[in-house]
C-alpha cells in the first residue's frame, strides 16, 4: 500500500491495516495487522505504531516450520526527502543521518515498512520450542521423532570425568 505525502492533512491520520508480509519462501505470506499514527510536518513525516502478526519460521535446530506468534511490536520512524545529489561530489554521511529513512516522489510504502518491523522482530535463530533436539548430525534424522540408528562415538577417555560431572547432575535433577 502506497502513501501519498502531500495527502496527509495537518491533522495526521490515523490508519488500521490488514498487509499481506513474505518473511520466508513459503507459499502463503503471513497477515500483519498493524495500527499506524502518521504525522507530517512539511516534508518530514512521522509514523508511529505496532504491528501484530503471526509469522511462519523455519526452526534453526530441526529445519521445521512453525508458527511464532509476535504481538505488539512497536515503532517509531521519520521519514524524508530523498534529495538529488550531484555525482560529481562525494557526501559524508553524519551519525544522525544512520537514524534516518527516507521516501521518493512522495510516496511512502507501508507494505515495505511493515515487512521491515517484523523482519526486525523475528530471533535470529529461531526454534520450535526450547525442547527441540534438533536433527542428527551424521544422518540427517529429525531427532524430535525419535533417536536415529547411528552408533554413538566413543568417549574420549580425556572427557571421562566431565561426563561423570554431567551424569551426576543429571541424576540430582531428577532427585
Amino acid at each position: 500500500m502506497r502513501l501519498i505525502i502531500p495527502d496527509i492533512p495537518e491533522e495526521g491520520l490515523d490508519h488500521e491495516l490488514d498487509l499481506p508480509v513474505m518473511l520466508n519462501n513459503s507459499m502463503t505470506p503471513d497477515i500483519a495487522h498493524a495500527v499506524l499514527k502518521i504525522l507530517r510536518f512539511k516534508k518530514k513525516v512521522f509514523i508511529e505504531g505496532s504491528i501484530n502478526i503471526n509469522v511462519t519460521l523455519n526452526c534453526s535446530r530441526c529445519c521445521g516450520d512453525f508458527v511464532q506468534p509476535m504481538d505488539n511490536i512497536t515503532f517509531r520512524e521519520e521519514y524524508n526527502p530523498v534529495q538529488e545529489m550531484s555525482h560529481d561530489s562525494d557526501q559524508e554521511l553524519k551519525p544522525d543521518d544512520l537514524d534516518l529513512s527516507y521516501y521518493y516522489n512522495d510516496e511512502l510504502d507501508l507494505q515495505e515498512l511493515i515487512k521491515e518491523q517484523v523482519m526486525l522482530s523475528v530471533p535470529m535463530k529461531p526454534v520450535c520450542s526450547e525442547n527441540c533436539k534438533g536433527m542428527c548430525v551424521r544422518c540427517g534424522k529429525e531427532l524430535n521423532s525419535g533417536p536415529c540408528e547411528c552408533e554413538e562415538d566413543k568417549l574420549d577417555p580425556r572427557l571421562a570425568p566431565l561426563q561423570q560431572l554431567k551424569e551426576a547432575m543429571e541424576n540430582k535433577k531428577t532427585s
